[in-house]
């Protein structure tokens, strides 16, 4: 089988029954002069295929993931019905998402821009299976007031959980006006309440916009804000990476990973969702996510092999979901 049927087939599975596109709908999709091209043309296909009208928009890759699109692509979105950004740097934290949502926009803000992430692992799971699993989770994290995060290789954290309700469960299945998600589906995420993470995050594997790692970055953390990194060369390019971005040390998130099919890989898009693991993001939390911090990043960080305990009750360990 070509590369391009298997990417059609991903495709027209995201637009038909994902989305739930219907004919006369106007479907948006962002890409960047790093996406493969074969993405945006399978999305379009599958699209007019079912009689919508697709238009595909392209820019320059933004500097940092989490920063804000060109005006005219701000303007397109908020006038989209289905929405599928599949740049290189994730637009899921950005103001224009939270336009385009409060004007009906429905989709994914944050999907693989290569075209292996739309051939294997990750994006070939069911996401309507994994919605069951991701609304037992949510339930749990929505009633639950603390939450302890540790892993062999050092992270050991804790927040407040209380009176926040995940918004990142969708599994990528996005029917309804408004609802956002990102692809490959399987997550389950809410922002801890700001100022009360306290401990030490270990990321390994991967890291938004540092890319892979040669060895681990430790985050130190008080009051809910990392003061410290620790590691080699890219616990360093970390450090340059957020000078000068207000809020940028903010513990903006915790995520836990459900999808059975993600492969650890180089790309922290696909990486984040390996069921069994967990991530934690620095910057933002605020654009539509539930959290009250703004700032111009959003960077997920890797933590594997992880143990998660809600309120003194293990919900998460050994590579398994326990809800």
């Amino acid at each position: 089988m070509s590369k391009t049927v298997e990417v059609a087939r991903t495709a027209y599975r995201v637009i038909a029954d994902y989305m739930g596109t219907k004919p006369g709908e106007k479907v948006v999709i962002v890409v960047d002069t790093r996406t493969s091209p074969s993405i945006p043309e399978m999305l379009a296909a599958a699209a007019h295929s079912i009689g919508a009208d697709p238009v595909v928009v392209m820019m320059t890759p933004r500097a940092k993931s989490g920063m804000e699109p060109p005006e005219p692509i701000t303007a397109a979105m908020v006038k989209a019905d289905v929405v599928i950004a599949a740049a290189s740097r994730s637009m899921y934290h950005i103001e224009a998402k939270n336009l385009a949502k409060l004007a009906g926009a429905r989709g994914v803000f944050n999907a693989p821009f290569e075209e292996d992430g739309w051939m294997n692992g990750a994006m070939t799971a069911d996401f309507l299976e994994l919605r069951k699993l991701a609304e037992r989770l949510r339930d749990r994290l929505a009633g639950g007031k603390r939450a302890h995060v540790s892993s062999p290789a050092g992270t050991d954290v804790e927040m407040v959980i209380e009176g926040r309700k995940p918004v990142g469960w969708l599994t990528g299945v996005c029917r309804n006006r408004g609802e956002v998600s990102a692809y490959p589906g399987g997550e389950v995420s809410l922002p801890p309440l700001e100022g009360t993470t306290e401990g030490r995050v270990v990321i390994e594997h991967v890291m938004t916009d540092i890319g892979r790692l040669a060895q681990p970055i430790t985050w130190m953390v008080e009051k809910g804000e990392a003061v410290r990194f620790e590691g080699g060369a890219e616990a360093l390019a970390l450090e340059a990476h957020i000078e000068g971005v207000k809020n940028a040390r903010n513990i903006a998130e915790l995520g836990i990973g459900i999808n059975p099919m993600s492969r650890l890989i180089g790309g922290i898009t696909e990486v984040k969702k390996k069921l069994g693991t967990a991530h934690m993001a620095l910057g933002d939390s605020a654009a539509g996510y539930g959290g009250k911090v703004t700032s111009d990043v959003h960077l997920d960080g890797m933590i594997l092999n992880v143990r998660i305990e809600v309120d003194g009750e293990v919900i998460a360990e050994n590579g398994r979901i326990l809800v």
